[in-house]
């Protein structure tokens, strides 16, 4: 056979390769026969199989796994399994519900796999032929045998029993029913299952107990049969007789139902002297007992529950037992009986609510009541419903609370609460009992009631401050926002509340009514202004420290001494700020012109350290001043002659701008390296008699150019390092512009320039290298003015000169230092844009701050050079290079070609 399989198999995959459906590359599996259709029977018994299919694959060495995917419709009335490794059944499974009358064709998916993952499926359809079944009972015959009793004085033809069946085959039920006993009989019509007594039945004469054999054929044949047990009872015909009028029973309430508690007991004999057979009733319907009719027994019929109502008030049934000797009654006795329900303990202690949370301050004293438990017993006897309270402390609570003694129901407070205790932080303050509730009487019931107790902080302590007083420096020259130190409190109690830190007292000055102001969560104490030394020396604040509790703030306060340091924050001030003065072009080196002199103070600062420069419009180094240091006083001097004559000079106005320093440099003063600088204007205006009108004409080797530079102050790092920035950024912009415009200089096609220049030469052409050396002096940036920014309304230091800047954090009135415009143009600009730079060959020392003022003199005295001339300039620049000291110079060679 597993040959014949095999070569089945290898034909079938021959047979697939053919016909294409096998690649060679992947396997496959088939399932066979179906889909297909079977009949059966709807009584077929579990297990036979009733189809039969094959899988076949590209590969032997398989393991199938076949199962039933759906039905429909759903249920689970067959089974498949595998016959042999390729060959399947399908069977009807060990419990079938088949049946034609409810369904009669069931749809069947079949789903197969294997080991390697391939599946293939099919359908099944099985259809149920009918079959004719017997009848069934629909009676407790079904069940199996049915007892049944009767009095001996039935009437004939009383129905005994009715048997009642049905045929599953026919809608119109046509059964006949017989019997096997001569004692009972069949309806007349022989159609309905009636059992009736055929003769009259004595119990002394005829069988106690028989058995009647029940048959149930339907129009064909098909029977079932059933068996009736009959049992006959004796009447009697005497009056029945009780020999107590009433009788008391007692039971426990909660007695299950179907439980007897007693039994009453009537008496008759017949004329045989036999006992004879009672019927026993209750007189009146009672929802709680009923009687069994033939043994006199009481049944309990619903449960009683004693703690409830009715019952709860009332402890006792009562009813009345009637014992009859036939179902007519004609022969009667009745008693009362009184039924005693005893109260059980079925309660447990019930308390409400079960958890307690409070909440007690930790001030709270012994003995002050925290909660009291609340519970009850529901048992109607008092025996019943008494307990007992037990207290059962978690850990760590013992010694804190207990039961009062006097009402146990109650928790007290027994020990110390304290919340900084070190002990009770373990706990963090919250503390579990349980309260345990339990019946005294057996089974000794119980109910839990869980206490939770939170100690609540109490604000006892008042803050304190780490020092009684606290003494601060800080130097006048600090600016607004400045920390000054930080005073620290705290609080002993826990936990630790939220402090508030304020002024209270002190700080008023200068027009503010607080210079100072405190961080209120931190304690630190910081500048709302600049101070002035000169104003206030010393400031004695009052702070205070203030819990943050809502219901009891608390508060502490302490001294707090501030120093204010002086420093070098005022710039000399000196008088004139501005004067015009007039001398002749002849006056002799040495004068004190016009014999003027600057008078200077300084609140902060000795005359010793002043220093005196003239940092602009002194061209060619006419004028200095004496003394340059050292004093208060200093005159105005000719330094150098005037030569108008030879073209040597040309300016006749010159604005001087002179600068005094208080850098205690030559005073050696070891009090504040600051720098303040205090400024005045000088107009001097030169008077020549007798103008000259000859002209010169100089071919110049080489003209110096001194120029003036200030520079930052060295705290001031990052000025220098931007401006260098955005000098470099500068650069590269104008690069690549130039570098674009000479690619479009080179795109525009050529043109004859006519070389002719414009205005005649009056000065020979001259092919000498002409330079220009430039020799810049650097000094430190002094911040001589100040303005009000229009924007953020802060106030602003600047530099007249270089225009430099810094914010002033201070709100002190700006001081007027006079109607002074900036006399410095840029340098850059006016080499590039002025044409007297150029044309002015006979200057052998140009000052750089007075070229914008030297414009209207330079344009009457200067020749218009030829724009051959200028086309030929060259200008070719070194880096500069900022002085680290005051005194330091660098020179830039400019050589123009």
């Amino acid at each position: 056979m597993d040959i014949i399989g095999g070569i089945l198999k290898m034909c079938l995959i021959v047979d697939f390769s053919f016909r294409g459906e096998i690649p060679g590359v992947r396997g496959f599996i088939k399932v066979q026969n179906l889909p297909a259709t079977v009949t059966i029977k709807e009584d077929t018994p579990a297990g036979v199989a009733i189809f039969n299919f094959s899988v076949v694959a590209t590969s032997t060495e398989i393991t199938l796994t076949p199962k039933i995917a759906n039905t429909n419709p759903v249920n689970n009335f067959f089974a498949i399994s595998i016959i042999t490794d390729m060959y399947l059944e399908v069977t009807v499974s060990d419990n079938p519900g088949l049946d034609y009358e409810t369904q009669s064709n069931y749809v069947l998916l079949i789903y197969v796999t294997d080991n390697k993952g391939y599946s293939d499926f099919g359908t099944l359809t099985v259809l149920l032929s009918d079959v004719n079944e017997p009848p069934r009972f629909l009676d407790n015959l079904a069940n199996g045998v049915v007892y049944v009793d009767f009095l001996e004085n039935l009437a004939v033809g009383a129905i005994i029993y009715e048997v009642q069946a049905i045929d599953p085959d026919r809608d119109d039920n046509i059964l006949s029913y017989s019997v096997n006993s001569s004692l009972v009989t069949i309806h007349p019509s022989g159609k309905s299952g009636a059992i009736l007594a055929a003769r009259p039945f004595h119990y002394e004469e005829d069988f106690h107990r028989f058995i009647v054999l029940v048959t149930v054929k339907d129009t064909i044949g098909n029977s079932i049969s059933g068996i009736v047990v009959v049992t006959l009872i004796d009447t009697n015909d005497n009056w029945p007789i009780f020999k107590l009028n009433e009788t008391i029973f007692e039971m426990s309430e909660e007695t299950p139902p179907n439980s007897v508690i007693g039994k009453v007991t009537d008496h008759g004999l017949d004329e045989d002297g036999v006992l004879s057979s009672l019927i026993y009733v209750m007189s009146t319907t009672n929802q709680y007992f009923t009687i069994n009719s033939v043994t006199g027994e009481l049944i309990v019929s619903a449960i009683i529950d004693r703690d409830s109502s009715p019952f709860r008030t009332v402890s006792t049934q009562q009813f009345e037992v009637v014992a009859k000797d036939s179902l007519s009654g004609r022969h009667a006795a009745s008693m009362t009986v009184i039924v005693i329900i005893r109260d059980i303990n079925d309660n447990q202690p019930f308390c409400f609510p079960h958890a307690h949370s409070i909440q007690i301050p930790e001030t709270i004293e012994k003995g002050t009541t925290v909660v009291t438990i609340s519970c009850a017993d529901n048992d109607v006897d008092l025996a019943n419903s008494q307990f007992t309270i037990s207290l059962q402390p978690a850990l760590r609570t013992a010694g804190r609370f207990a039961l009062d003694g006097k009402n146990n129901d109650t928790i007290v407070v027994i020990g110390n609460l304290d919340f900084e205790a070190t002990s009770h932080l373990e706990d963090n303050n919250v503390y579990v009992m349980s309260v345990v509730v339990t019946d005294k009487a057996h089974p000794h019931y119980q109910d839990t009631v869980t206490v939770y107790v939170t100690v609540i902080p109490v604000n006892e302590f008042n803050p304190s401050f780490t020092q009684t007083s606290y003494t601060f420096n800080i130097s006048e020259f600090s600016e607004m926002g400045t920390k000054i130190g930080q005073v620290l409190a705290e609080d002993k109690d826990l936990p630790s509340l939220e402090l508030i830190y304020s002024l209270v007292g002190g700080g008023s000055t200068l027009g503010y009514s607080q210079l100072f102001w405190m961080n209120p969560a931190s304690g630190e104490l910081h500048l709302v202004a600049q101070p002035e030394y000169e104003q206030t020396a010393q400031y004695l604040l009052t702070v205070q420290a203030v819990d943050k509790d809502s219901n009891d703030p608390k508060a502490a306060t302490a001294t707090v001494t501030v120093n204010i340091l002086p420093a070098n924050d005022k710039p000399p001030d000196c008088l004139p700020k501005f004067y015009s003065l007039m001398i002749l072009d002849d006056t002799a080196v040495g004068t004190n012109i016009q014999g003027f002199h600057l008078a200077c103070t300084d609140q902060d600062s000795s005359p010793q350290s002043f220093r005196y420069f003239i940092t602009s419009g002194n061209i060619n180094n006419h004028f200095r001043l004496s003394p340059s240091a050292g004093s208060n006083i200093s005159k105005l001097i000719l330094a150098l002659p005037f030569d108008y004559t030879h073209g040597v000079d040309r300016v006749t106005n010159y604005n001087l701008l002179i600068q005094i320093t208080d850098d205690n440099l030559l005073a050696g003063s070891k009090k504040s390296n600051i720098v303040q600088t205090g400024r005045v204007k000088i107009n001097v205006r030169i008077i020549i008699p007798t103008p000259s009108t000859q002209k010169t004409t100089t071919t110049p080797n080489i003209t110096y150019i001194r120029l003036s530079q200030n520079t930052y102050q060295t705290d001031s790092w990052y000025i220098p390092f931007i401006i260098t920035l955005g000098c470099l950024l500068l650069l590269g912009m104008l690069g690549y512009i130039a570098y674009l415009y000479i690619n479009y200089i080179r795109s525009i096609p050529k043109s004859k320039v006519e070389k002719k220049s414009l205005v005649e030469e009056k000065e020979p052409k001259s092919k000498k290298q002409h330079n220009v050396i430039l020799e810049m002096i650097t000094r430190n940036t002094i911040f001589d003015g100040e303005a009000v920014d229009p924007v953020t309304g802060n106030v602003y230091q600047y530099n007249t000169n270089s225009g430099a800047r810094r914010w002033k954090d201070t709100k002190l009135p700006m001081k007027e230092y006079g109607n002074v415009r900036d006399a410095t143009p840029n340098l850059m600009s006016n080499i590039n844009n002025k044409t007297n730079f150029t044309q002015n060959s006979n200057m052998n020392e140009v000052h750089v701050d007075q070229i914008d003022n030297q414009k209207t003199d330079y344009d009457r005295t200067s020749l218009r050079p030829p724009s051959k001339f200028r086309k030929q300039n060259k200008v070719v620049a070194r880096r500069l290079e900022p002085s680290q000291t005051l005194n330091s110079l660098s020179k830039v060679s400019l050589k123009l070609m």
